[in-house]
């Protein structure tokens, strides 16, 4: 396993890391106030998710994705990472005194086509948040080994976290499981 280092220090090694391995698919890096991030294009996320990993950070926290329609490029991929030392117990500092250092990759996929690699091969727990976004922005995640819907009934239409999906919903009725008996009127006020 590679050597957790504290806060800033891990950081700035994994973003030296990336600007060395990656050249133009680093679109920008940057120290915010919270964590530092890194802005990639999407073919180059697997090297980068690589880099994460050989810096330490040994724990993928989330993925989440954000519309920004109309604005271009619309749609955005956040992974957070956590470079957790081996020693570490939820709600208290490691014995090492290692600070866990937090790191975010940042994606913007084609507007048309959404598409970014998954990364279950890497990292299983990146499989049901994958699922998420696929269901709630359709982006897909190309080499999923499962990419369905997991909230949204499965003949579901549209996107409904997208900007663009109607406000109200479609004007459908939802019978869950095609159960008897009346369906509640659809609601147009």
């Amino acid at each position: 396993m590679a050597e957790v280092k504290a806060g800033r220090a891990a950081t700035a090694a994994l973003l030296a890391q990336l600007a060395a391995d990656l050249g133009a698919s680093l679109l920008d890096a940057v120290s915010a106030a919270d964590m530092d991030e890194a802005v990639i294009v999407a073919a180059g996320l697997l090297p980068a998710v690589d880099a994460v990993r050989a810096n330490g950070f040994n724990l993928l926290l989330d993925i989440g994705a954000t519309d920004h329609h109309p604005l271009t490029p619309r749609f955005e991929i956040s992974y957070h990472f956590l470079a957790l030392p081996e020693d570490a117990v939820a709600g208290s500092i490691p014995s090492s005194g290692v600070v866990p250092a937090r790191f975010r990759l940042r994606v913007f996929p084609d507007d048309r086509d959404p598409v970014v690699p998954s990364l279950c091969g890497r990292w299983p727990n990146a499989d049901w948040p994958e699922r998420e976004v696929y269901d709630l922005f359709g982006v897909r995640f190309d080499g999923h080994p499962d990419l369905r819907r997991i909230l949204m009934p499965d003949d579901w239409e549209g996107y409904p976290l997208r900007k663009d999906y109607p406000l109200r919903g479609l004007n459908r009725r939802f019978n869950p499981g095609g159960l008897p008996g009346p369906v509640p009127p659809v609601v147009t006020k």
